[in-house]
């Protein structure tokens, strides 16, 4: 389980991070807080090492004992910030199989020699133009729209949807980031306010897809990019493909609170969708749009805001509104009055793309490029959180 000292580390880091606010009140409150950080270290140490070897496991809880009972998620005896700080120390240099080694040099036809001077809007375009080239849908081999008109308050302006045709042959939908992208895409309490619960079949499912999103070129490239051009502090401890993935956890899956504790993550607003109060929040995935559409589950209202100037190229970016059903027969539809969506490209890419704009760019609000013909814009926001650096909010692209 080369992954689980990769963890460690970052729990280490997190918990130095995170040492002043856990020692700052009176011992009663400063011991609530840390129960709350070590049961969710806890939780996560459980996901990551799920499928270690049942002696690896037993030493892994023994080990750590005497602060934290994994197994029943309770406080050991000696649980205190340094306690826990010198038990995790002692699980990575004596219990722990030894880490994976650094990731391999990326050959240049994966990172150019000039990556070291290459800028965010150069390093999006060279994903998008060289390595992405292929893999993703395009317009007229791989789906068609029908926009129809623009949509009204009030009213459904479209009696179509507006995927008109997809190519379901085209091995786009057979790659292994796709299905397993696919396969987390019901994982999710829709509505904010409800804590989501995590299963063993769930964090399997996870760990499939962030290993098949990790082994693709364009995040590949994104890691060697973030390595020497990232701007948040935790891309200073980027090493192997572990830390990679545990970095992409911890920014994108990590719950957090959007409303109530845990009802949220960054990857679930941006790519699954929410519903808050009654409005559609998120979703600015083209897969899921469409896959959702096709079961009658939305009903697109029509194209809003500013579209896409040049169809002619391979850059498909739609404005939309629409509303989204849960299925379940029970009460009306909600509606977004504004989505944007990047049609046909790649789930790696766009979690590449906006993995870069947030850890590379600008974190809070614009991170302008251009593909193709059409200027375009990621737009961010952090979502903050009391232990460890922010986690992702939104992050989208639209059209600028």
């Amino acid at each position: 389980m080369a992954a689980l000292p990769a963890f460690i580390r970052l729990a280490i880091a997190k918990l130095a991070a995170a040492e002043e606010s856990l020692c700052d009140d009176d011992p009663q409150t400063d011991y609530a807080e840390l129960l709350v950080f070590a049961r969710g270290f806890s939780q996560h140490l459980k996901s990551v090492g799920a499928a270690a070897a049942p002696e690896l496991k037993a030493a892994i809880s023994a080990s750590l004992a005497p602060v934290w009972d994994v197994r029943a998620d309770v406080a050991g005896p000696e649980l205190s910030v340094d306690a826990l700080r010198r038990a995790l120390e002692t699980l990575l240099a004596d219990v722990l199989p030894a880490e994976d080694p650094p990731a391999e040099p990326v050959d240049e036809s994966i990172a150019p020699a000039g990556l070291a001077e290459m800028s965010l809007p150069a390093a999006v375009a060279y994903m998008w133009e060289v390595l992405d080239k292929g893999h993703r849908l395009e317009w007229g081999e791989g789906f068609t729209l029908d926009l129809q008109r623009r949509g009204t308050f009030g009213a459904d302006a479209c009696a179509a949807p507006m995927f008109s045709w997809v190519n379901k042959e085209h091995a786009f939908w057979t790659a292994k980031t796709t299905t397993s992208f696919v396969a987390l895409l019901d994982n999710y309490e829709r509505e904010t306010g409800v804590a989501e619960v995590t299963t063993s079949e769930e964090k399997r499912e996870l760990a499939e897809f962030l290993e098949a999103l990790t082994s693709t070129d364009v995040m590949r490239f994104a890691f060697a990019f973030l390595k020497e051009k990232g701007k948040d502090p935790r891309c200073a401890s980027l090493r192997t493909k572990s830390d990679f993935k545990n970095l992409l956890y911890d920014l994108w899956f990590a719950p957090y609170r959007r409303y109530r504790a845990n009802d949220s993550s960054g990857f679930e607003h941006v790519f699954v969708g929410e519903v808050k109060r009654g409005k559609v929040i998120g979703l600015h995935n083209w897969v899921q749009f469409y896959l959702e559409e096709l079961k009658g589950n939305i009903d697109y209202l029509g194209w809003t805001g500013r579209q896409d100037g040049d169809y002619s190229d391979d850059v498909n970016i739609v404005s939309v509104k629409f509303a989204w059903d849960d299925g379940d027969g029970v009460g009306s539809a909600e509606e977004k009055p504004m989505s944007t969506l990047l049609c046909g490209s790649t789930v790696e890419f766009e979690m590449a793309a906006l993995t870069l704009a947030f850890l590379a760019g600008n974190q809070e609000g614009d991170n302008k490029l251009q593909l193709g013909s059409e200027r375009l814009n990621i737009k961010c926001y952090p979502q903050q959180v009391k232990y460890g650096g922010p986690k992702i909010g939104t992050a989208y692209f639209e059209i600028d």
